[in-house]
């Protein structure tokens, strides 16, 4: 997995979003067997069709609507074909018509929609996702990793206590020198303890894994992200 994304706030100008919206992806980057529990419908199939739709506002920029030849289905209904919509925004995830799919979907304001921060990708280029979400069949407990992100550049991140609770069990881990940490740990509900005052929240993030509580299920990757309020050392 690629290092953690940090949000930043842009001034634009107004006339920059008649031409596409800008959207921002939540973080830090997922799993495909992370994203695989929070999917509604997970396949790979065959682009048949693609056609353009206005959005009715300002609110809504519009975007295109793929029409889907099931391959396999890997989790939702048994279905031959769908339609999955991708919004006109600056990270959407576009297809190509004839070609090959993984693809994760989720319902939202009654459609199936693509997110293109997610693991969708051509089929040809999937194969480590797939393996990620066979593997979720015979694994018997999570992954749970994640990144202290920096304040400002040059801060050395290594030996930050993360601290993350369960109702019944303290996991403790010590964050890299890039304040990355990670271990195993059973499927349950977690919260991340944040007394010691080592790292927080960044209140401007939005998060695939909510570090104030998130669930965990078998086979499956959480990843999570904070921010350590380390300095450079004088």
């Amino acid at each position: 997995m690629k290092k953690p994304l940090r949000i930043v706030a842009l001034l634009l100008c107004p006339a920059l979003f008649s031409l596409t919206a800008f959207a921002y992806c939540r973080v830090p980057e997922i799993k495909a067997n992370g994203e695989f529990f929070k999917s509604d419908l997970v396949l790979t199939g065959t682009v048949l069709s693609e056609r353009y739709r206005d959005g009715p506002g300002v609110q809504d920029n519009g975007g295109w609507y793929y029409r889907i030849r099931v391959l396999q289905i890997i989790k939702g209904p048994i279905l031959k074909q769908f339609t999955v919509y991708t919004e006109d925004a600056s990270n959407r995830f576009p297809l190509e018509k004839g070609r090959d799919y993984l693809l994760f979907a989720y319902r939202w304001h009654g459609r199936l929609e693509i997110d293109g921060c997610g693991n969708s990708a051509l089929l040809s280029d999937a194969a480590k996702s797939i393996q990620q979400i066979r593997s979720i069949a015979t694994t018997q407990d999570g992954e749970i990793e994640g990144w202290l992100a920096p304040e400002t550049h040059g801060v050395d991140l290594s030996g930050i206590h993360v601290v993350i609770r369960s109702r019944s069990q303290v996991y403790r881990a010590l964050t890299d020198k890039d304040g990355y940490f990670q271990f195993r740990a059973p499927k349950g509900s977690y919260v991340v303890d944040f007394s010691n005052h080592e790292y927080y929240l960044n209140g401007g993030d939005e998060f695939w894994y909510g570090p104030v509580r998130f669930r965990l299920h078998a086979g499956e990757s959480a990843a999570l992200q904070m921010v350590s309020v380390r300095h450079p050392k004088k």
